[in-house]
């Protein structure tokens, strides 16, 4: 077998599970980047499906949840920004707006020249995408199920991370989001018995 050059960027993503959330709160379970990358990428792919086939909107699930997928990567470089500090001034918000872009394109250059291209739209240019939003959705989203799990668990320090999340959510006036909220969201305030207790819905609805 030859030699070949060494290229880092999957044990870089495999470094995601490092990367602690909700730095400057309490938490009752603790959450990382890889345990939040799975579970947006998993509401992102719903949140298409949802477009698809309550809505009758054409989607491609399999790339909303491929971008959701690499969402974060850049985090491997810069770390999880505490939401307080990164909105705490509209320069300071800029100012890491960049530093995220160069961390994506950072992260790119860890792949073989030949793999560049093709992963770009996803590690790199993924805001252009028109999808975007999608995964924005589904970003937030998982957010919001952070707090409500934590919530349920008696921890009143995401009171109001779960109200502020949860306003943006419906400004946000995503009908595929309000679906979900309305038919998913609120399991994620039972416990484990409550749930096995509740027969599935079986419904098929549009209804938001």
């Amino acid at each position: 077998m030859g030699a070949y050059a060494v290229n880092h960027f999957f044990a870089y993503l495999a470094r995601l599970k490092y990367i602690r959330r909700w730095g400057l709160m309490r938490n009752s379970v603790p959450e990382n980047d890889a345990e939040h990358t799975l579970q947006t990428a998993e509401i992102a792919h719903g949140l298409a499906l949802i477009r698809q086939e309550i809505f009758g909107e054409p989607c491609d699930a399999g790339r909303c949840a491929v971008l959701a997928l690499y969402h974060d990567a850049g985090e491997v470089f810069t770390g999880d920004l505490p939401t307080p500090v990164k909105y705490f001034s509209a320069g300071l918000r800029g100012q890491y707006g960049a530093i995220e872009a160069m961390a994506r394109e950072r992260l790119l250059q860890t792949l073989p020249p030949e793999l560049r291209g093709a992963y770009r739209p996803f590690v790199a240019d993924m805001e252009d995408d028109p999808l975007w939003p999608l995964v924005k959705a589904a970003d937030t989203l998982s957010a919001y199920l952070k707090c409500m799990e934590e919530r349920q668990a008696g921890n009143h320090e995401f009171d109001e991370a779960a109200r502020v999340t949860e306003e943006k959510l419906r400004r946000m006036d995503m009908k595929e989001v309000d679906w979900f909220l309305a038919h998913f969201a609120g399991s994620f305030a039972l416990t484990l018995d409550e749930m096995n207790r509740q027969p599935c819905d079986g419904g098929s609805g549009g209804d938001a």
